[in-house]
Parts: structure tokens; C-alpha cells; sequence
């Protein structure tokens, strides 16, 4: 019968506030090279003071294996090393020591689960023990284990007995002290050797306790950045989120892991800015708008801040066809540029019957839809430039819709002073003209808006003020951004008046998908997020932790580094695909699917990176080289355009060897 249970401390009962141990030294880093009490320390030990400690401790501890049979270091002894090595004073070594001590104290928090079995075990009036390696003094962890509301255990701790549970010594010496068999005891902690193997193999009835695991962009994100102490608090903030929430599902997890850390540092510099530029009124816009405004409203409500917000209902679909009047010369040049981009939907994007269209064309332009040679595209976009009479003709079909969006635009917005702005997420900035022009109509000054700029190429500002938030250095990344800010209604497809009043017309979308993929737990992990960075923010004021730096590495993951898991969450998302809104943004491909994609290009997916990445490993490659046929394709055009034939039969020759390769080895 047993009659002893044992629990680790460390990410078992309590836990730090950091991604990893090692984070307490990067905010010790933090600290001494900027705290006046610090300046009389070596600079190359304060600049360098996470490598020097690591190695301090390393150091001690290889000599205890050498010559004490692998006893546990103390903290006395790593900072003795460290004093000795850089020949520090008695109180400089203290200082150092004492800051150590004040962080951990600082940073530890419960692991609720683990409090609770304990209290429920005592309550049975079992025997409950703990156990440690640690190099802390015992008084140290009695009293962080007294703050998170752990009291009168026996403590049995390596830096106190001199044994270590790595070496079995420590539960061969706490059997002595206890008087408990081996096959009567119980032993709980979240390693798997020393919690797990090791009292295991001594016949202790052992417990792995599932303490969380970094996510892969979490771990991608603190290997590159170990000693940022933003980045330490940043990833230890959602990890314990889902510490504390292990049974609320992935896409709340996603949120406070992934969404969040994103998108909060968005919104924490938008509302910073528009209160030092005096703004009073934020009008998110739909349906980018939807999530960003729910982070905005909760911390302006915890924040005391001075700012009213809105959602405003408004699409490329609503918005960029009736902004075009007579007067756009500036702005259909810009939509025209952009149009050409996919120049075989003409009709389409100039809102034209194709029957009607044709009618304003040259006839050598009249089969644009089957293709053009690069003379007639060129010629073609320069007539379209040129000619009024498609534009008086757009803004004549369009005058309607134009009078029903400036209607709807004037109704919701309140411009009786200029203290008003826009929140977009990404984009070309063409939507923004368009919104401007909209607004001509009503409003003289020059509209504001607040900008997420991850897409490298946009449209000059037409009567527009942006203030643009970077994402540096990434590839065009809004489509995918946009996944992370998802609305339960459809897109804005016009305005209407209703009992004298204008109310938007949105698109038609099963809800139910929206529901069933987990939206509403979605935003909740996000908000959770933003409530615990937000506390993490105001204890620890001496760190950034919403710099516009730290989501670079999320973004770069869902460029380059994306994993399964994270394909699965993104591309499971509920998306518009030609036209159809209850469509996965980028489905999981079957095999008949993949090779139909070989062999015509076409594949029903918004994202074939995403979708090969949630797909098999041979429908992976497959997808891959029919991406670098289609890139060899375009080279091989440029190339013959320039007549650099030897230089093209060398391309062609590289990748039909590489075909066979991937025939004979990956695949048959």
C-alpha cells in the first residue's frame, strides 16, 4: 500500500514566467547594463553576463562530478567562480547574487493541477514530500513555494543534502530518512530521466506530469533569440497560458500563442500612436477589422485610454468600383496598374460586361481573356490608361453604388473635427485611395490611416495620411495575415437604406464553418493573451515587449518554417476562393488531386505551400516540382527573351535530371 507521495518542484509545481530557465539571466542582462548600481561591474561580464553565468555553473558542476560523485553546486559556489574570474568585490558578488534571487522570486507562478492533488492528497491523510535538484538555497524555495501557496512540506533538496535525484543517491538517501519501501512510494515530475527513469528503475512507482512543450515557432523563436529577455517573456507568457488552460483546444491555443503575439504588438503601437497624434476616434475596418478591434477595446478598457472605437462595414468589392469618378484620373491609373496583374478577368475587375467592354476595345484586344504576347499586353494597358471614356463609362454604371457607399461612409463616421483614423491590416494601399475618394464627397481633409505593411509593393497615397507599422524584411505575407484576423460575416458587397437609415449588404456564408473551425475560442486565447502580456508588461516596465521586432519570427514562419500542425490551423481556416466563401483557405491534397495539379497547373487551393505541407510526403513533392516546373517555365521565358539559349538549355537539362531523381528515388 503506498504511503508516500513525492512531486518535483520546478515545471511540476511552480514555474517561471520565462520561456526557459536560462530567462532569468537574460533579464539579470537587462538589468545590470542599465541599473546605476551596476556600473562599477566588468563591462564584458555585464554585456556578456547569461554566457558567463551558464558557464560559471557548468564549470562547478563538472568539477562536483569529478571530485564529490556528482553532488549538486550551490549558487554560493557559481557566484564564487564568477567573483574569482573577474576578480569582482565582496559586494559587487553579492549584488549580483541578491538580483538573481529577487528575479526568481519575482517570476515564479503555480501549476494550479499539481497544487490542487497535493492539498486533495494531505486532505486523505497521505504523506507528501518534495524533492529537487536545485542549485537555490532552501530558503529560497520555501519561499517561492510559500507564494504560490505551498506550505509545511518537507523539502529534500540537492544543494541542501549534497545529492543529486540524477544519480538515484537522493531517493536511496530520502528512503533511509522516510522509512518507506521502494514499491510503497510514489514519485511525480515532468523529467523523464530523473523523474521518471530513474525512480523507475529503482521500483518507485514513477508519473511523467505533461508540463507543455514549445510550440515549433516558439522554439524557432527563442533559439534565435535566447538571450532577449522580450523574447523570454513573450514565449513564457503563452506557454503558461496553456499551462493554465490545457483543456481549452488548439485554436485557443493557437491564439495565445500565435495570433496574439502578432497582432497585439500591432495594436499596442496603433493605440500609442493616436494618442500622441490626438486621434479620439479609431474606425476598424471589415473585415480585417474584426478581430483587431476586440484587442483594441480591451486595452483601451484596461488602460483608461481615451478612444472610441468602431467597426466599419467596407470591402475592395464595396469601395474600389464606385470611388472611380469622372475626376479619378490619378486613382484609375492605380486601378488600372493593379487590374493588369490578372489581365484575363478584365471584365471583371473593370465591373463590365464582357459583351460591354468589348465595345470600348480596339478589336485586336477583343480575346484579352484567352491571353496576349507581351507586345499586345503592353499595348493594352497603355490604351486603358489612356482612354477616358472607360472610366466616364465605369463611373456612370457605378453612380449608384458610389451615391449608397458615401451615404453609408458619412452616416457612420463622425467628422466634425479631424481626430478620427482608419485601422487596416495589409494591402496594396489602393483600398485606402478608394476610401478617400469616397469620402471627397463629405469630408475635405485628408483621411488617416493606420497600416500593417508586410506587402513590399504598394500605391502612392491619394489624399491619405498612413502610418504604417513594418513587418521588416518579410515577402508579401498579407493574404496570410489576413487568415489571423478572420470575421464570422461575409464581405461587404454593397449599402442599402433601410428605415431611413444605410446598413451594409454582406456576402451570404454558412456561420457554421466559421463556428465549427473555432473562431470565438480563437479570439478568446488572444484576448487571454493581451490580459497576461499586459500584466507581464507593467512588472517587468524595463523590457519592450511589444517592439515591432518580435513578431518578425512568427511572420517568418509562415513563409519558410511552417510545420504541419500550424498548416493544418491556418489552412483548415474558412477562406474566399473564387468566389466561393466556405472554402479551406488551403486544403489537404489527395493523391488524383496532386497529379491532376502536375499536369494542368490547376489545383483548388489559395495556398499550394500550405497545402503541400498538410499533405503527404509524396504529394508534397509532387506539388513542389510542379512549382519549380511552373518557376523554370517563367526563367526560361525571360531568358529566351534575352536569347540566352545555352543558358536556358542548361536550366532545362538541371531539372530534368532532378526530375528523374525525384521519380526513381522519392517516389518509385
Amino acid at each position: 500500500m503506498t504511503t508516500l507521495y513525492s512531486f518535483e518542484i520546478f515545471d511540476t509545481l511552480i514555474t517561471r514566467k520565462v520561456a526557459v530557465p536560462v530567462g532569468i539571466f537574460a533579464l539579470m542582462q537587462e538589468i545590470v547594463n542599465s541599473g546605476e548600481e551596476y556600473l562599477d561591474i566588468n563591462s564584458s561580464l555585464k554585456c556578456n553576463f547569461i554566457k558567463y553565468r551558464t558557464a560559471a555553473e557548468y564549470r562547478q558542476r563538472q568539477l562536483n562530478n569529478s571530485m564529490n560523485k556528482s553532488k549538486e553546486v550551490t549558487l554560493n559556489q557559481i557566484y564564487e567562480d564568477i567573483k574569482n574570474n573577474f576578480f569582482l568585490t565582496d559586494l559587487q558578488t553579492e549584488k549580483l547574487k541578491e538580483l538573481e534571487i529577487r528575479l526568481e522570486l519575482d517570476n515564479v507562478i503555480p501549476i494550479d493541477e499539481n497544487i490542487n492533488r497535493i492539498n486533495e492528497l494531505k486532505a486523505q491523510g497521505k504523506r507528501v514530500i518534495l524533492i529537487s535538484d536545485m542549485y537555490l538555497p532552501e530558503e529560497i524555495i520555501l519561499k517561492m513555494l510559500e507564494k504560490c501557496g505551498i506550505n509545511g512540506l518537507k523539502l529534500y533538496l540537492s544543494s541542501t543534502v549534497g545529492l543529486m535525484k540524477s544519480s538515484s543517491e537522493l531517493f536511496q538517501y530520502i528512503k533511509k530518512q522516510e522509512n518507506i519501501d521502494f514499491k510503497d512510494w510514489v514519485h511525480i515530475g515532468e523529467n523523464r530521466f530523473t523523474d521518471y527513469e530513474i525512480p523507475l528503475g529503482l521500483k518507485i512507482n514513477s508519473e511523467i506530469y505533461d508540463y507543455v512543450k514549445l510550440k515549433k515557432y516558439e522554439q524557432n523563436l527563442r533559439d534565435n533569440n535566447i538571450e532577449n529577455p522580450a523574447v523570454q517573456l513573450l514565449i513564457g507568457c503563452a506557454k503558461n497560458i496553456r499551462l493554465k488552460n490545457k483543456n481549452s483546444g488548439e485554436k485557443y491555443h493557437f491564439g495565445s500563442s500565435f495570433g496574439g503575439p502578432i497582432l497585439y504588438s500591432y495594436v499596442s503601437w496603433l493605440l500609442e500612436q493616436a494618442q500622441k497624434r490626438g486621434i479620439k476616434r479609431l474606425y476598424f475596418i471589415a473585415r480585417d477589422g474584426y478581430v483587431l478591434k476586440h484587442i483594441a477595446d480591451y486595452l483601451i478598457e484596461i488602460n483608461n485610454i481615451e478612444i472610441e472605437t468602431f467597426y466599419l462595414y467596407g470591402s475592395r468589392k464595396a469601395w474600389r468600383l464606385p470611388a472611380l469618378d469622372v475626376q479619378s484620373d490619378i486613382l484609375y491609373k492605380q486601378f488600372i496598374e493593379c487590374g493588369m496583374w490578372n489581365f484575363k478577368q478584365l471584365d471583371k475587375i473593370l465591373g463590365l460586361d464582357k459583351n460591354i467592354l468589348k465595345l470600348f476595345l480596339p478589336t485586336q484586344f477583343h480575346g484579352y481573356s484567352k491571353g496576349l504576347n507581351r507586345k499586345k499586353f503592353k499595348q493594352l494597358k497603355e490604351f486603358l490608361l489612356s482612354d477616358r471614356t472607360i472610366l466616364e463609362k465605369i463611373a456612370d454604371t457605378y453612380k449608384d453604388k458610389r451615391k449608397a457607399a458615401v451615404s453609408y461612409l458619412k452616416q457612420s463616421i463622425d467628422c466634425t473635427d479631424d481626430n478620427f483614423a482608419f485601422v487596416d491590416l495589409d494591402g496594396s494601399g489602393l483600398t485606402q485611395n478608394c476610401l478617400a475618394s469616397l469620402m471627397k464627397d463629405f469630408y475635405c481633409g485628408p483621411v488617416k490611416s493606420f497600416y500593417y505593411c508586410s506587402t513590399p509593393a504598394f500605391f502612392e497615397a491619394i489624399n491619405v495620411e498612413r502610418y504604417y507599422y513594418y513587418s521588416i524584411k518579410q515577402e508579401n505575407l498579407g493574404s496570410v495575415l489576413e487568415l489571423l484576423t478572420k470575421a464570422p460575416h461575409g464581405q461587404t458587397l454593397g449599402y442599402e437604406e433601410k428605415d431611413s437609415k444605410w446598413i451594409p449588404v454582406l456576402e451570404s456564408v454558412n456561420e457554421e464553418f466559421t463556428k465549427k473551425w473555432g473562431l470565438n475560442e480563437y479570439v478568446s486565447g488572444i484576448l487571454c493573451f493581451v490580459k497576461n502580456i499586459e500584466e507581464y508588461k507593467k512588472q517587468f516596465s524595463y523590457i519592450n515587449l511589444d517592439s515591432q521586432i518580435l513578431p518578425e519570427e512568427y511572420i517568418g514562419f509562415l513563409n519558410t518554417g511552417l510545420d504541419k500542425d500550424t498548416a493544418k490551423l491556418l489552412g483548415s481556416i474558412v477562406h474566399s476562393y473564387m468566389g466561393d466563401e466556405n472554402f479551406e483557405y488551403a486544403p489537404e491534397i489527395n493523391f488524383f488531386e496532386a497529379v491532376g495539379y502536375f499536369f494542368t497547373g490547376k489545383l483548388r487551393s489559395a495556398n499550394v505551400f500550405y497545402s503541400g505541407v498538410r499533405s503527404h510526403r509524396l504529394i508534397r513533392k509532387i506539388l513542389e516540382y510542379k512549382q519549380g516546373h511552373l518557376d523554370l517555365c517563367k526563367e526560361l521565358f525571360n531568358i529566351f527573351i534575352h536569347k540566352r539559349r545555352q543558358q536556358a538549355y542548361i536550366k532545362i537539362l538541371g531539372f530534368r535530371i532532378s526530375f528523374r531523381h525525384f521519380l526513381w528515388k522519392d517516389v518509385i
